[in-house]
């Protein structure tokens, strides 16, 4: 199996509980919302030398520690649990890494994530464009090829990219485009003539990630920066790993969800209400509370079997990360509700977290595949079961 032993698992998830005690408190995250603002100089902190949360993400032989996906559910339901927008700037990197992680050769592999291993560099994912939404296969942005004596000496990249978690910060983008040979992701740094980006989303949650849109004008890159080296793989290269990016995504939905709960089941145990508290009240328990907890606790059941699979090496679980993301951040988004509920007209203001947290969760049913792409997903894979296996 692959992964880290428990006492390590365990160490990593106290010190990232320690840092945000001191660096992530409420009061802090309130503010980094009401004020929309992406707390760069934070999140660089947490992928340096005291945390150094971007090693789980890294292979060992890229100087990572190589966490198993058992692992990283845990991390990232201990992230949303604390914020969903920082959550959702730190996994950003982890996806944009990803196609190098799948597709690359040995020499891309060890370059770019050893660099984030040991930098902390923030990466991007541009896969998204504004006229395609979840379908990578409607690729409109364009690489052409620079041709001299017969030889592919470079590429110029032209398109735009929309919602690009890190747009407007990272050191490194994976971008998507159609190159003569077929979809291609190519590695781009910050920087680049060329390369753009507009101002922050002005989002509904999340306010503490950075989202922006990509423009390409012109960026030329070497050949070298084809990941793989070969064009045409990159719809198979971001494929292959939906099952695994999207049981991270389940798991900010499980995290989100209790981070709400865990705010309402002790308001219910100090709100008195008509003689007693409301945690007496099965009209209040049973509704706001306790289906809620049943719901977050399958959907956790479902994540860890997934992720125990992927560990033992179990490939092509796409349908079963997209079960795991639709119970999960269904279930997370519900809670968030019932617990605005919970709270009554506390729950409504910006001074108690869950409405915040509400806001936040309901980016993981749109996120990685909205919710529709995930039934469609799970419908048809099981509807070609049955034809294959006669029912």
């Amino acid at each position: 199996m692959a992964g880290l032993d428990r006492e390590t698992l365990e160490a990593a998830l106290g010190a990232l509980d320690d840092f945000a005690s001191r660096r992530l408190t409420d009061a802090a995250l309130l503010e980094f919302d009401a004020k929309d603002e992406f707390p760069e100089a934070v999140v660089r902190e947490m992928c340096g030398a005291e945390l150094g949360i971007q090693l789980f993400f890294i292979p060992e032989e890229c100087n990572g520690m190589g966490a198993g996906a058992f692992d990283l559910y845990r991390i990232c339901e201990r992230m949303a649990r604390i914020d969903l927008g920082i959550a959702t700037g730190l996994l950003a990197t982890f996806l944009g890494s990803e196609p190098v992680s799948v597709g690359g050769t040995p020499e891309q592999r060890k370059l770019w994530l050893s660099k984030i291993a040991d930098n902390g560099l923030l990466m991007a994912y541009g896969a998204t464009e504004p006229a395609a939404g979840s379908d990578l296969a409607a690729l409109r942005s364009t690489a052409t090829r620079d041709e001299k004596d017969g030889q592919i000496v470079g590429y110029k990249l032209n398109g735009a990219k929309q919602w690009i978690s890190n747009g407007g910060v990272a050191d490194l983008y994976s971008i998507l485009a159609d190159a003569p040979g077929g979809p291609t992701w190519f590695v781009v740094e910050k920087g680049a003539p060329g390369l753009g980006h507009g101002k922050p989303e002005d989002k509904h949650g999340i306010r503490a990630s950075n989202t922006a849109a990509l423009s390409l004008d012109d960026v030329y890159v070497t050949p070298d920066r084809v990941v793989g080296l070969v064009e045409g793989q990159g719809l198979v290269q971001a494929l292959s790993v939906f099952g695994y990016t999207r049981l991270m995504v389940a798991a900010f939905g499980l995290g989100a969800g209790w981070a709400a709960l865990d705010r309402a089941i002790p308001y219910s145990q100090t709100r008195l209400q008509a003689g007693g508290p409301l945690s007496e009240k099965q009209g209040y328990t049973h509704k706001l509370i306790v289906p809620h907890a049943v719901r977050l606790e399958a959907g956790r059941a479902y994540i860890e079997e997934v992720a125990a699979r992927i560990d033992a090496g179990e490939e092509n679980l796409n349908v079963e990360g997209a079960i795991a993301k639709y119970l999960s951040t269904e279930a997370g988004n519900a809670a968030a509700e019932a617990s605005i509920q919970a709270l009554g007209g506390y729950g409504y203001t910006r001074e108690y977290m869950v409405e915040k947290i509400k806001r936040d969760v309901r980016i993981t049913l749109i996120y990685e595949g909205t919710s529709e792409i995930m039934e469609m997903t799970i419908s048809r894979d099981r509807w070609q079961l049955h034809l294959k296996t006669r029912g």
